[in-house]
Order: C-alpha cells, then sequence, then structure tokens
C-alpha cells in the first residue's frame, strides 16, 4: 500500500458513525476556536478606549494676576476640562472627588485625573521671582485590570499635550498679560498701514501725472521762451527803425506844419482856378460838349484832392510834438517790455524744468516711502499673527503648538495598524501549534496491520502523518478565511501567508507526529512543553532582547520564532529575506521530523514485551 492509500483508510475509519465525524471536524475547527476568537476579541482594543470610563475632578479654585496694574483672572483647571471634552480618549467622567474614589475602588472608573485646588495658583507663579511647577494627579487601581492600566498609560503622552495645551493659555495669560488686546492693536495698526500704503500709492500715481505735466509744461514754456525772444528781437528792429523817423518828425513837425497849410491854401487856389476855366470856356453855346465833360472830370479829381490835402492839413495842424514825444517814449517801452517779457519766459521755462525734476523725485520718493509702508504692514501683520492667543478655542493650532512645541514625526516602515493585525502572526503560529498537539490525540500515528505487514517503514510514516497534513491544510485555511473575511486582517501578500500557513502546518504535524510516534502519551506532554517554550522565546509579545538569556538563547533553536517572524513580513511588510530563512529552517524540521518518524516506525517494528502494556495511554 502506499502512503496516500494508507492516509485514506485512516479517514476512513471516522465514517459512518457522527461523533467520529463530529471529532474530525471539531480538530479542523480547534485553530479558528483559538486564534478566531483570540485575535477576534484582542483586534483593535486600543480604537475602543473613548468606551472605557475615566473620572475627572477640578478641584481648581482659580487665581489672578495682576498685569501692568490690572488683575486678570485665571482658571487653568476649567480650561483643562474644556480641552478634555473637545477630544474624548477616554470617556470622561466629570465628577466630585468622593464620587472619583469610590468608583476607582469599585471598578467603575480605570483611571481618575484629578486637578488640585492650587492648580492656578502654581501657574500664576510663574510671573513671580518664585515660580512653582503645577501638578495634575494620575490615579490607577491595577485591582480593576494591570492590563487596562497598561492601556491608559500608552495615551499618557496625549493626555499630557491635552494638559500642556490647556495650561498654555494661563501660562500665556500670566506671562505676557492681555495678547488679545495686542493683537487687536496690531492688526489696526496693520489696517492703518495698509491705508498708508493705499494713500501713498494714488500720491505717488499723482506725483508721476504732475512730474509728465510738468514735463509738457516745460516744453510749452521753452517754446513760448524761444517766441518771446524773437519778438523782442523784432521789436527792437521795428523801434530801432521807427524811432529815429519819428524823432525827425518831432523836430521838423513845425516846418511840415507850414508846409501842409501852404498846400491847403494852394490846393484851394488852384480848385478856384479850374472853377473859372470851366465857366469861361464852357459857358458859351460853341463850347465843345466832350471837352467840357472831360474838364469836368478833372475838376471833380481836383475837388477830391484839394478834400484830402485839407483833412491831412487839418489832421497835421491838430498834432502836436508832444504826441510825436510820446511816441517816441512808448516805442522806447515796448523795446524794454519785449525784452522783460523775453526774461521772464525764460525763467518760466528754467523755472517749470525745476519743477519736473522736483516732480521726478517726489515720484521716486513716494514710491520708496510706499515701499516702507508695505513693508511695515506685512510686520504688523506678521507680528499680529505670531502673537500667541489666550484662548485655545479661538487659535486651537496655536494653542497647541505652544502647549507642545515638540511633536514626534513617527515613520513606520510596515505598520501594522491594528493591535490585532500586529499579534496575527503570533497566535495563527500559536493555532497551528495546538492544531497538531490536538489532532493526534484522535488521529493514530501509525497503521498496526502496515506496520505487521512487508511494507518499508518510509511509506508507513508517511500513511500515519498524511491524515493530520490533509486536514491540518484544510484547518489553516478556514482560519486564514475567518480572519480575513471576518476581521479584516488584508495581508499585504496573500498568497505568500497562505502558502507560508500551509507550509507552517506541515511542519508542525510533522513534529507532532514524530513526537506522539516515539513517545506515545508523553509525547502530548512533550508538545506542550514545546509549546509553553515557544510562546515565551518566539518573540511574539515582547521584544526578544526584554526576555531572560535563557530564553533568549531558544529563540533561534525553535521554528516559532521563524514562523512568527516570516507572517510578519508576508501581513505587514518587510524583509523577504526573513520569509526566505523561514522556508529554509520549517523545511528543514519537516525533512527531519518525517525522516526520523521513518527511523521510530522501523524500530517499533521490533516487538518487545513493554510494548504489550504502555505506562501512561490518555
Amino acid at each position: 500500500m502506499s502512503p496516500f492509500k494508507l492516509a485514506a483508510a485512516e479517514l476512513g475509519r471516522f465514517r459512518g458513525h457522527p461523533i467520529r465525524t463530529a471529532a474530525l471536524v471539531a480538530i479542523v475547527l480547534i485553530p479558528l476556536v483559538y486564534g478566531g476568537l483570540y485575535l477576534w476579541f484582542a483586534w483593535d482594543p486600543y480604537g475602543k478606549l473613548e468606551h472605557m470610563p475615566v473620572a475627572v475632578v477640578n478641584e481648581d479654585t482659580g487665581a489672578t494676576v495682576d498685569t501692568d496694574g490690572q488683575t486678570t483672572a485665571i482658571n487653568g483647571g476649567d480650561q483643562l476640562v474644556e480641552q478634555l471634552k473637545a477630544d474624548p480618549i477616554f470617556d470622561w467622567q466629570f465628577v466630585n472627588a468622593a464620587q472619583a474614589r469610590q468608583g476607582l475602588e469599585d471598578g467603575d472608573y480605570y483611571m481618575v485625573i484629578t486637578v488640585p485646588e492650587d492648580f492656578s495658583a502654581r501657574l500664576a507663579s510663574l510671573s513671580g521671582t518664585d515660580p512653582e511647577q503645577a501638578t495634575v494627579e494620575f490615579d490607577l487601581n491595577d485591582a480593576n485590570g494591570y492590563v487596562a492600566g497598561i492601556m491608559a498609560s500608552t495615551v499618557e503622552a496625549e493626555l499630557r499635550n491635552q494638559i500642556n495645551t490647556a495650561v498654555y493659555v494661563t501660562f500665556a495669560t500670566t506671562i505676557f498679560g492681555d495678547l488679545t488686546e495686542l493683537n487687536q492693536g496690531l492688526t489696526q495698526a496693520a489696517d492703518g498701514a495698509n491705508q498708508l500704503s493705499e494713500g501713498i500709492g494714488t500720491a505717488q500715481t499723482g506725483a508721476a501725472d504732475l512730474e509728465t505735466g510738468l514735463a509738457d509744461l516745460t516744453t510749452g514754456a521753452q517754446q513760448v521762451a524761444d517766441g518771446t525772444e524773437q519778438v523782442s528781437d523784432g521789436v527792437d528792429q521795428a523801434v530801432g527803425v521807427a524811432q529815429p523817423v519819428v524823432e525827425t518828425l518831432a523836430d521838423n513837425w513845425t516846418q511840415i506844419q507850414t508846409g501842409a497849410a501852404s498846400a491847403a491854401d494852394l490846393a484851394d487856389r488852384a480848385n478856384t482856378d479850374l472853377d473859372t476855366v470851366y465857366s469861361t470856356l464852357c459857358g458859351a453855346d460853341t463850347a465843345d460838349p466832350d471837352a467840357c465833360a472831360r474838364l469836368q472830370t478833372y475838376i471833380d479829381d481836383a475837388d477830391q484832392v484839394n478834400d484830402d490835402i485839407q483833412n491831412a492839413n487839418t489832421t497835421v495842424q491838430g498834432t502836436s510834438t508832444d504826441t510825436l514825444d510820446q511816441a517816441s517814449a512808448d516805442l522806447t517801452t515796448l523795446q524794454t517790455g519785449a525784452a522783460d517779457v523775453a526774461a521772464g519766459a525764460d525763467q518760466v521755462a528754467t523755472g517749470a524744468a525745476t519743477a519736473q525734476t522736483g516732480a521726478g523725485d517726489l515720484a521716486d520718493g513716494l514710491g520708496d516711502l510706499k515701499d516702507g509702508a508695505d513693508t511695515l504692514a506685512n510686520s504688523l501683520t506678521t507680528a499680529a499673527q505670531s502673537v500667541p492667543s489666550t484662548n485655545p478655542a479661538d487659535d486651537a493650532d496655536n494653542a497647541e503648538a505652544y502647549g507642545s512645541p515638540v511633536t514626534i514625526d513617527e515613520e513606520n516602515l510596515n505598520p501594522a495598524g491594528t493591535y490585532g493585525r500586529g499579534l496575527a502572526p503570533f497566535f495563527i503560529a500559536i493555532a497551528l501549534w495546538v492544531f497538531g498537539l490536538m489532532g493526534y490525540l484522535v488521529l493514530r500515528t501509525v497503521n498496526s496491520r502496515a506496520l505487521a505487514g512487508p511494507l518499508r517503514s518510509v511509506p508507513i510514516a508517511l500513511g500515519g502523518w498524511l491524515p493530520g497534513a490533509f486536514l491540518g491544510i484544510l484547518s489553516a485555511l478556514v482560519l486564514y478565511l475567518a480572519v480575513e473575511l471576518g476581521l479584516g486582517l488584508d495581508p499585504k501578500d496573500a498568497l505568500d501567508t497562505v502558502g507560508l500557513s500551509i507550509l507552517v502546518i506541515l511542519t508542525f504535524t510533522a513534529m507532532a507526529h514524530l513526537f506522539k510516534l516515539a513517545f506515545g502519551t508523553a509525547g502530548s506532554l512533550l508538545l506542550v512543553v514545546l509549546l509553553m517554550l515557544q510562546l515565551t522565546s518566539a518573540g511574539g509579545l515582547y521584544p526578544v532582547e526584554t526576555t531572560p538569556k535563557f530564553f533568549q538563547v531558544l529563540h533561534p533553536l525553535l521554528p516559532m520564532s521563524y514562523v512568527v517572524d516570516a507572517l510578519r513580513v508576508t501581513i505587514s511588510g518587510g524583509e523577504t529575506a526573513h520569509v526566505v530563512r523561514a522556508l529554509l529552517v520549517l523545511a528543514a524540521y519537516l525533512i527531519g521530523s518525517l525522516a526520523l518518524s521513518s527511523l521510530v516506525v522501523a524500530a517499533r517494528r521490533s516487538w518487545k514485551p513493554d510494548r504489550l502494556n504502555e505506562p501512561l495511554q490518555v
């Protein structure tokens, strides 16, 4: 018979009777009951801390602080209570001291946090010359569960941060006074600086426009200056020509008047003579009409000339030398005025150019002033923002930063996530070992008929191991599916986790088969002892370096150490070398156990008297 037929024959013994079938099912479910239930109840206890009742007693009576002549009331206890209410790490129960004490003794509370009555007074002492450290009391009772106290202690750092955050408010008020007013004042100053910057910006724009206008004025003024200078030159030339003529007229004006009068007399006599001639020549009937008409025309023209001469004479006679002298003086004044206008226009052009330069300097200066105002506004804004708030509700981030100025930036290369997921490698390994321990309490380690027959020892040993190996594989798969689907194990590498679990159960069943085959009932006891040794030396709960030297020596010798190490990698991640090492060690234990089982089978084929009556049976 082959080893597989021997295994089938062994499993066939459990057919036909419900109790026997139930026994096989129970064996398969043993790892699920052991490992699954334990992981279920301990999967994420730290994620349920908000359900743990913790009493808070606030006995703080408050204090007052004198700052710059002003009295400020502070109450650090109230601030702490508000901080705890805002972040319910535990199920806070705010009670008095008597209730808290009784509840801690009765197990109603796992911890009591007490704020003493001098809490604020000690914080207020920070502003004096004799500062005192404030105290917050933590009371535990291990009679209510030592692990509960450990769990409470694990969040002590977070509690300390909350306490420090609340204390910061009191500390800031004590040391710095009313920072709210300072913040408001800086904010208002920053707003004023912003308005100043905007006003300067408007002035800067106006200065730029002024500079542009003055540039246009300078150009126009220069053109006017050039024009007036040309006018002055023209006036000088005109006066140079006209003034000698006027002066000559003034000197000879009497002679001109006499000549004008004579001309008028001559013109008048000539006109009279022409009238006489016309009467003489054209008075007769024999006169030539055409000649007389032409003569009349000449006489009319002569009359017009005479009228002009008479008018000129009248004008000349009415003009005195004073008028000509005034004209000469006016020409001189005109010349002087034209020169003054030209000089003034030059000054205007020069002044406009100077004003343009000044406007440019003003614009540049306003630009520098605006930059300064912007810098001032930004600095005041930054200063206002940097003033710590005295109310964590208004500025929780600042309160937390000042209350706990140092934070720890933690990086986990391969995070397990939850408590149960971190312990899963350890309890999966234990559950698979327990299967081997319990399995061969029901299964036979060897087929007696095969042992007495001609079949070789190796097939007989394998035939005795295979039923346990087959059921063990089923048990490992059931455990994995239950933890994965029921608890959300979510291993980083599911196939490696399943494959490793199968190799583990093959190895552990081979070892259990060997011990039970070699030592009988005593072998089961040895398996229990070996389980205890592996529980304490595998490093599943605590780092092996923290255990006594005895367990540190056992750690590299027993297979469960490598199983835990490898499952951590397949579930949470890590170095593949750990998995490879575990595979080699488990393979060595598997092959070695099967080889030794074959030797034990060979030895048992020699019958001895004591074989008929074993000293211990279970």
